[in-house]
């Protein structure tokens, strides 16, 4: 009795699996009943049947298991009644994604049929369509004509099964990576596609566009490339793997060395230059500003009065003196004063924020000073010899830094 509760189990953890379990690791695809489409003369049960045999074709390519992908379990729906389901008002990528999501499918295939006439000859055209569920974007379609008397039997799944494959083409490029380590894990774009055998890996129908490369391997640092995929072409990457630096053996700390310098050097411990600097930069930015602000004002007030000169002489600064109670006059020549005291301050401050840049950074501005052991005056270090004694050692060592 264990025994066979057992087996029951299983059957239903393989079923409950769907169809990646037992396909081989093939996408799984959702093939929706043909819509008939009326196009005002009404829709004809010899469409509808001729819908039907279409749709039965395309299904049981799927099921031949030769394709790219396989048939999910539940996935025989008509496009209508999933549209209707999900408020899909059109066959939009998000909305058909959204179906497709429900049916447990990667890809969608659903399209439309509708009766016309092509040189005087009753035709049916069939627009097919092939949706990546995941990423929402349509990755292949096809409009296709057949003779109303060839829409069932022999011919139709004939047919279907032609259009299937058209659109069933694996699109995509292939990257082949060489490596100097035999083991390791490949990555593109972050997700793990394959792993190195022998050095070597092959990866196949990687979309077509530029991408992140890396390699991964148990004690040795990541490798990252950008590569670009092209369809129908393979891309080949040497790759270098570099060892991570081994960590020493812990040992004994050796012992500090006794040093004894003849000699104590400091630093100066600010730079005045560069306060002054800054504060030289925004003053003389002040005065550029109101130079130039006062510069327009001047302009401004001087087209007035140029504009009401009857031979339309512009203002010169000889003008200023002469008509006092004129006021636009008296606003042009104040604006005219204030815009030359800007440009003579701006240029004083121009010249402080050169030379305080220069004495800041261009300039050690920070002496390195010296006291000797022995006396206690100050000088600029320019040699310095340091005698090294260690405990293990037979003699002295000297040091020069200069």
């Amino acid at each position: 009795m264990t025994r066979v509760l057992s087996s029951a189990c299983v059957v239903l953890l393989v079923l409950g699996l769907g169809g990646r379990a037992w396909a081989g690791g093939k996408p799984p695809i959702a093939i929706l009943g043909l819509e008939v489409y009326d196009n005002g003369s009404g829709i004809d049960p010899e469409t509808t049947r001729a819908a039907k045999e279409l749709t039965a074709a395309l299904r049981e390519r799927a099921k031949a298991g030769t394709g790219p992908y396989t048939p999910v379990q539940g996935g025989d729906k008509e496009l209508i009644d999933e549209k209707l389901l999900n408020n899909c008002d059109s066959e939009a990528p998000v909305c058909m994604a959204a179906i497709g999501n429900e049916l447990g499918a990667e890809f969608l295939m659903y399209g439309k049929i509708e009766k016309a006439s092509q040189n005087g000859q009753a035709i049916y055209k069939v627009s097919l369509r092939l949706l990546n569920v995941n990423r929402k974007q349509l990755t292949s379609s096809t409009v296709e004509t057949l003779a109303v008397d060839a829409a069932t039997g022999v011919k139709a799944s004939t047919a279907a099964k032609g259009w299937y494959a058209k659109l069933a083409v694996v699109s995509g490029g292939t990257v082949a990576v060489r490596a100097n380590i035999d083991r390791g894990t490949v990555l593109i774009d972050g997700d793990a596609k394959g792993t190195l055998s022998s050095g070597t890996a092959t990866l196949t129908g990687q979309p077509e566009g530029r991408h992140t490369l890396a390699v991964e391997a148990k004690d040795y640092q990541r490798y990252e490339t950008q590569i670009t995929v092209r369809s129908g072409e393979t891309t080949t990457q040497s790759v270098t793997m570099v060892e991570m630096p081994k960590k020493a053996a812990p040992g004994p700390s050796p012992e500090p060395p006794i040093s004894r310098e003849g000699t104590i050097t400091a630093k100066a411990k600010t730079n005045v230059w560069k306060p002054v600097f800054y504060g030289a930069l925004v003053l003389d930015a002040s005065a550029a500003g109101f130079a130039i602000y006062e510069w327009r004002k001047s302009i401004t007030d001087g087209n007035k009065i140029k504009s009401r000169s009857p031979t339309g002489a512009a203002l010169t600064e000889a003008d200023c003196g002469k008509y006092p109670n004129d006021v636009d006059l008296k606003n042009a020549c104040t604006d005219h004063d204030r815009w030359k005291i800007g440009v003579i301050v701006g240029s004083v401050l121009g010249a402080a924020v050169i030379g305080s840049f220069y004495m800041a950074y261009l300039r050690d501005g920070s002496e390195t000073e010296t006291k000797t052991a022995g006396r206690g005056h100050r000088k600029r270090r320019e040699l310095a010899v340091t005698p090294i004694i260690t405990p293990q050692g037979g003699g002295a060592t000297l040091q020069f830094d200069w």
